[in-house]
Order: structure tokens, then C-alpha cells, then sequence
């Protein structure tokens, strides 16, 4: 009898133990989730303090060509992400867990060609490019900078090995390209490319 109890005794802290692990776990992710929105405000208002001027005419502009590396505001319709876009190393884990990253070593935003490549984080309290497998060709990618948007529609989308670069390589016609880590919401082995084409250029909103 009093083994029972001595059993019980231990599965009732053992089960209490696990609680607090548990708790502590949801705190933490909790915690982590804050920061990264706080981030995330923060630097939509870092954005929204630049200040640009574009002229009255046309709305739509056939020639743009972005010449310097800034902030860039990401808007994703289909999967509500709406995220600043960073400057800075890709390689910086600090730095990916604020938001997306702009690859050092790929184009500008210009209407004449070039690829735009982008990183983020996927799953966890991240989240910012976890549900970018939904997109379908067709659908819409805005990239606002400057006070211009560019507007790209996904072309197609891949799986690929982690060490294969070509994805970022630059293009004859203006490209944007979205990679993140697959599968979802585990530690990627592969990686996730989205590849847009821009089909025009207005004042962003």
C-alpha cells in the first residue's frame, strides 16, 4: 500500500513538473513572439518617418531603378504578411529574427531587369514567410521603396537544396525571389523559393 502511494505520490509531481515545463515553454514562445512584433513595429516606423517625393505624373512609371539599399515594405495580399524589409547580412541570425533580409550580393528593384532576393524565417514565433507554399501563380507581390511599388506576380515555386545559389542569381527581366527554410515549422533541410516577375511600377500607398 504504501508503494502505491509512494507512486502516486511521484506520477502526481512528475505531472505537476511537466506543467511548469510546459508553462514555461508557452512563456517563453510568448515572450519571443512579442519581441519580434515589437520589432517589426518598430521598423514599419523607421519606414514610415522616410520621406520621399516622386512627381505628380504619371501614376504608373515605366523606367525606375532604386540605386541604394534601404528599407522595402513586403505585402503579401494572399497571405497577410506585410513586413519591413531589412538591409544588412543575411547570415545575421539577429538580424533575420527582426523580419526579412535583402541579400547583400542581389539586385535592386528596376524595371529593366535584376532579381531581388529576399530571406525570412518560417514557423515558430516568427512566422513571417511561413505560409508562402500557399501562393499560386498569378498572385500578387507588392514591394513598396522609395514611394514607389512594384507590383510582381508569382511566376512559380520550388524546393531546393540549401547550398544551390542560382535561385538569387541575377535575371534579364526584373525578378523578385522569397526564400525560406523547408519543410514548415521543423529545422529546414531544404529551402523554399517563391519567384515573382514585376508587371508594373505605381506610387505606393
Amino acid at each position: 500500500m504504501r508503494k502505491k502511494r509512494g507512486i502516486q505520490k511521484y506520477l502526481q509531481r512528475f505531472g505537476i513538473l511537466l506543467i511548469i515545463c510546459g508553462l514555461g515553454l508557452l512563456g517563453y514562445y510568448l515572450y519571443e513572439k512579442v519581441q519580434v512584433s515589437g520589432y517589426q513595429r518598430q521598423l514599419h516606423k523607421n519606414y514610415e518617418d522616410l520621406d520621399f517625393e516622386l512627381p505628380e505624373e504619371p501614376e504608373t512609371f515605366d523606367h525606375v531603378a532604386i540605386t541604394e539599399r534601404q528599407l522595402m515594405r513586403l505585402i503579401i495580399p494572399r497571405i497577410n504578411v506585410d513586413l519591413i524589409v531589412q538591409v544588412g547580412d543575411v547570415y545575421d541570425q539577429a538580424l533575420l529574427d527582426k523580419g526579412p533580409v535583402h541579400f547583400e550580393n542581389s539586385d535592386l528593384p528596376d524595371t529593366r531587369g535584376g532579381n531581388v532576393a529576399i530571406a525570412a524565417h518560417r514557423g515558430s514565433y516568427w512566422g513571417f514567410f511561413t505560409d508562402l507554399d500557399q501562393l499560386n501563380p498569378g498572385d500578387k507581390i507588392f514591394l513598396d521603396v522609395e514611394g514607389y511599388r512594384f507590383i510582381y506576380e508569382m511566376e512559380w515555386i520550388r524546393i531546393v537544396d540549401p547550398l544551390d545559389w542560382s535561385v538569387i542569381d541575377s535575371t534579364d527581366y526584373p525578378a523578385l525571389t522569397l526564400q525560406t527554410c523547408h519543410p514548415k515549422n521543423v529545422r529546414g533541410t531544404h529551402r523554399l523559393i517563391v519567384r515573382a516577375r514585376l508587371d508594373s511600377v505605381t506610387r505606393a500607398s
